[in-house]
């Protein structure tokens, strides 16, 4: 299937969507990668594993009109070599995206809904969160844990903790939600906006 969409969601940003259908290997036959950096492919177990690297990987490859050399920090937090610009990706199901920033640091995040999701909410969600939150309200529930990642991802802390360092504040969980969340770091506390989306049996969260 290919490009769902690449659409500019401010000025400075761009989001791209890819709906996951190609074998890996044609996958691999669409990207202009040097040799080594084709090699973290070779580390990935499964077929599928395989399709959603290349994929986000063709996915930005169209999103810049050419293929960006990744590497990753020690917090596993992608930047694109050699230049200021931002990146976050992110898979789930069917679906691999990436988002782009000129010089902000972005994250995203996307998620296929799962109806046992509640089952874990005490993973995700702290005291505060529960008291408004509705754990039968299965969007909702993955609207948080979505836009938690995002805020993850937006932070590059491997050492954050979803659940003690990033609150989300009281929002409806409607087909496009803004949704405010708040990132602890030490005696700071950093206040984000997480735009969502969802669509079919899929959520997908972004920083603004």
């Amino acid at each position: 299937m290919g490009i769902s969409y690449i659409k500019t969601v401010s000025p400075d940003a761009v989001l791209g969507l890819w709906h996951i259908s190609e074998p890996w290997q044609e996958l691999k036959t669409m990207l202009d990668l040097p040799a080594q950096e084709l090699a973290p492919l070779k580390e990935k177990k499964t077929d599928r594993r395989k399709q959603e690297w290349l994929a986000c990987r063709a996915l930005l490859q169209q999103m810049t009109g050419s293929q960006p050399i990744i590497n990753y920090d020690i917090n596993r937090k992608p930047h694109i070599k050699n230049t200021d610009q931002q990146i976050s990706m992110s898979h789930s199901g069917e679906y691999a995206c990436v988002y782009l920033h000129k010089t902000r640091p972005v994250g995203v995040d996307i998620q296929q809904m799962k109806p046992s999701i509640s089952k874990g909410c005490d993973y995700f969600l702290n005291e505060d969160e529960k008291r408004w939150v509705t754990i039968e309200n299965n969007v909702q529930l993955h609207l948080i844990w979505s836009a938690k990642e995002s805020a993850f991802k937006y932070a590059g802390d491997m050492d954050m903790d979803l659940k003690k360092h990033i609150i989300t504040n009281a929002f409806n969980s409607n087909q496009n939600s803004v949704i405010q969340v708040s990132i602890l770091k030490g005696n700071m506390t950093e206040n984000i906006l997480v735009q969502s989306e969802t669509f079919d049996d899929y959520v997908l969260t972004w920083t603004i």
